[in-house]
């Protein structure tokens, strides 16, 4: 690797991600709601997705080795991942129904895509110069496009929208749900959204204005918004459940 410093702000996204999905999946353990399962699966892939991206610029991009990093690298933070978020979002929801006809569904793209990017074509000369950009561009166009597409498009209007479609609904309700300010569950919807439309830009940013080489300094700073949405939503849900739990404690205490 001809540039040691191109490599930091990847690891500062390993970092970042591995501490996110290390406490999602900490939560998960212990309090085992669906979300977490999710949103933990999601945050695993983008560790991994990173890390692949790493190993792939030490080992040389264009070597045997390097490209089967980069294979891993695309399919998991370019294509699954996003999709695996949206999930944790309508099960964060309450959607239940909804959310298990969509892991059928999105489990299976996730399959396909997973087919398609290992049969994909790779541009080896744009391949040599991935290093500090996303590597738009070095797969050959292909069926693995659709599924891509397809799973981007579901993760980010999932994840945005539910983050929206709950602020709405907050905003017409009381100031204070179970014990919790409003304004605190509004500041998990936003950092949510924020955190996700900034993850979602540094990919539109590199493919539209060519800003390639703040690429992973966005991302790194869109995981940070979305990780702090993350523990606000998750403190909410401690919120609601002990309040549950109170009420039941008084309803027994006057029986």
């Amino acid at each position: 690797m001809d540039q040691p410093l191109i490599i930091i702000p990847p690891i500062v996204d390993v970092i970042v991600t591995g501490l996110f999905a290390g406490v999602i999946l900490r939560q998960y353990i212990q309090r085992r709601r669906q979300y977490q399962l999710y949103w933990s699966l999601a945050l695993i892939m983008a560790f991994l997705a990173t890390l692949a991206y790493i190993c792939m610029l030490v080992v040389q991009p264009t070597s045997g080795t390097g490209m089967f990093f980069f294979r891993i690298y695309y399919l998991f933070g370019a294509s699954i991942m996003p999709a695996w978020l949206g999930l944790g979002s309508f099960a964060l929801a309450g959607w239940k129904r909804l959310t298990r006809v969509l892991v059928g569904i999105v489990s299976f793209l996730s399959f396909v895509a997973l087919a398609f990017i290992f049969d994909a074509t790779i541009n080896q000369p744009m391949l040599a110069r991935i290093a500090g950009t996303p590597g738009t561009g070095i797969l050959q166009p292909g069926p693995w496009l659709v599924t891509t597409i397809i799973l981007n498009s579901f993760g980010a209007v999932a994840v945005a929208g539910v983050a929206l479609y709950s602020g709405w609904k907050l905003m017409r309700r009381q100031a204070s749900i179970a014990g919790l300010h409003a304004s605190t569950i509004l500041w998990a919807n936003a950092c949510v959204f924020i955190g996700v439309m900034l993850i979602a830009l540094a990919g539109s940013l590199a493919r539209i204005f060519g800003i390639e080489s703040t690429f992973w300094l966005v991302m790194a700073f869109g995981w940070v918004i979305l990780f702090i949405g993350a523990l606000l939503a998750s403190h909410r849900s401690r919120v609601v459940v002990a309040s549950v739990q109170s009420e039941e404690v008084a309803h027994t205490v006057r029986l």
